[in-house]
């Protein structure tokens, strides 16, 4: 039926469709589950490809440098342009025109599960190549790592291509002021420097790989919905992952930061927190779901600077977010409960936050301190168990009329309770803007809480608190 849809279409429309690849033909790649290697394009050139079943994805041409080949060098784009939502497709080659014949096969409509939106992504001469074929039209972006650009006029590529120029500046084969100067010629370009690098991108440390997450921001452009797996920081060349939910709409959006509980030792960004993912989400917010380092690989400060550096890196890309850096919650439950009131309650310079919501917290150590059960946990968390420290880290302590609003939600039947209420005594001594949501008899753990609609009217009392307290700012 689809064989005879096909050629009624390309009877009546004149189209010619192209046929896939034969299966026969198709090697398994290596490198990305569900990529074909060596599909021969041209007499003595063949290409790796990856477009997936499903929604068609733009699509991204890899050139290579004068190094390697279609699967080296340039490998690391792979998953990097998957996450983004694009086809891929590594070429080898022995020219420009060998290139353009990629492209061509590439494009020939009904071989490969694309729209007509295609970048060309170009890594030393592969970056001359892809920059020559520009000028020509024809492509929505272009992309360079380390581009030779000394011989190369940039008034010709046309104004409605986006070029995206990523350069070390420690490059000792091209100077980056080169490349910075070809691009401010060039309407739509950005530069992109990364201090310290040198000329191959695949061999930059993990402290400069903040280069990919400008890159899949210039891929996504003014996408919305779910952002995966991305890297807002790498503590000791570790990447450490958020996942992000961005509105339809104008915007600028309200944001909140989601921390999960898990005891300081568990859990992750998907676990523990996701029953307020869809009411923020449908509410109109922007979120951010993190991971961060547990115990007793670390311990809770560097959790706390885990928490502060997710803060810092959505307040300093709030752009690519569509959201207001002045109106921005931080939300933690349980463990996470006391990260993200211990994070408000001391300074936190470029990380600050207009209101902040904790479930079931824990805001005093001192009320655990005597109990040799806890002991161990200390341990684990502080690589001690002196007071002086247990109170250093208790927001309990840091209670004061300046700390932003806070939102307490906490069920009668969780055995913290009694410490939430503790918290709350001290709130209002010191006349702390806050506000509580109490469910009868509700156990430890919003997942815990579905299945009760008795308890399901504090998703839409953490709604409402939220639009009235970020309004205000």
């Amino acid at each position: 039926m689809l064989a005879s849809f096909t050629l009624a279409a390309t009877l009546l429309t004149g189209i010619s469709i192209c046929v896939p690849p034969p299966t026969q033909a198709q090697e398994a790649s290596f490198i990305q589950p569900g990529a074909r290697s060596n599909l021969v394009y041209a007499p003595g050139f063949a290409l790796d490809a990856y477009s997936p079943a499903g929604e068609a994805r733009p699509a991204a041409v890899i050139i290579h440098g004068s190094s390697g080949n279609k699967s080296t060098h340039v490998n690391q784009l792979f998953p990097l342009l998957d996450q983004a939502g694009y086809a891929w497709f590594s070429v080898d080659y022995g020219s420009a025109d060998d290139v353009r014949a990629a492209v061509d096969y590439i494009r020939c409509p009904g071989r490969f599960n694309i729209t007509p939106h295609m970048i060309l992504i170009g890594e030393d001469s592969g970056a001359t190549i892809a920059l020559a074929l520009a000028q020509g039209g024809g492509f929505d972006g272009i992309v360079t790592f380390g581009a030779r650009v000394q011989s190369h006029p940039p008034g010709a590529i046309p104004s409605t291509t986006r070029v995206l120029m990523i350069q070390g500046t420690a490059d000792d084969e091209v100077k980056a002021s080169e490349v910075q100067d070809f691009c401010n010629q060039i309407n739509g370009c950005t530069f992109f420097p990364v201090p310290g690098a040198i000329h191959n991108f695949e061999n930059w440390h993990p402290d400069q790989w903040y280069w990919k997450e400008e890159f899949q921001a210039w891929l996504r452009g003014d996408r919305r919905g779910l952002w995966k797996d991305i890297a807002y920081s790498r503590p000791d060349g570790r990447d450490l992952l958020m996942d992000a939910y961005v509105p339809e709409g104008k915007g600028p959006f309200s944001g909140v930061i989601i921390v999960h509980g898990g005891g300081w030792e568990a859990g992750d960004k998907g676990t523990y927190v996701s029953p307020v993912f869809a009411p923020l989400a449908q509410a109109g917010f922007a979120w951010f779901s993190i991971d961060y380092r547990l115990t007793p690989y670390v311990h809770v400060p560097e959790q706390l600077e885990d928490v502060r550096n997710a803060i810092r890196f959505v307040r300093r890309h709030a752009d690519w977010f569509h959201i207001d850096p002045k109106r921005m919650a931080l939300l933690g439950e349980s463990a996470s409960g006391h990260l993200v009131a211990q994070v408000v309650s001391t300074p936190c310079p470029g990380c600050e936050v207009q209101a902040v919501v904790s479930f079931y917290g824990v805001y005093n150590f001192e009320r655990w301190r005597k109990d040799p059960d806890f002991n161990r946990m200390f341990q684990r968390m502080f690589a001690n168990q002196d007071p002086a420290t247990l109170n250093e880290y208790s927001p309990l302590y840091y209670a004061s009329a300046s700390l932003p609003p806070l939102l307490i939600i906490q069920g009668t039947g969780d055995e913290l309770y009694p410490g939430t209420e503790e918290y709350i005594r001290r709130l209002d001594a010191v006349h702390s803007r806050h506000e509580v949501v109490l469910l009868e008899k509700a156990p430890h753990g919003m997942e815990n809480w579905e299945g009760h609609p008795e308890w399901m009217f504090y998703k839409k009392k953490m709604v409402d608190w939220l639009e009235k307290t970020l309004s205000a700012n």
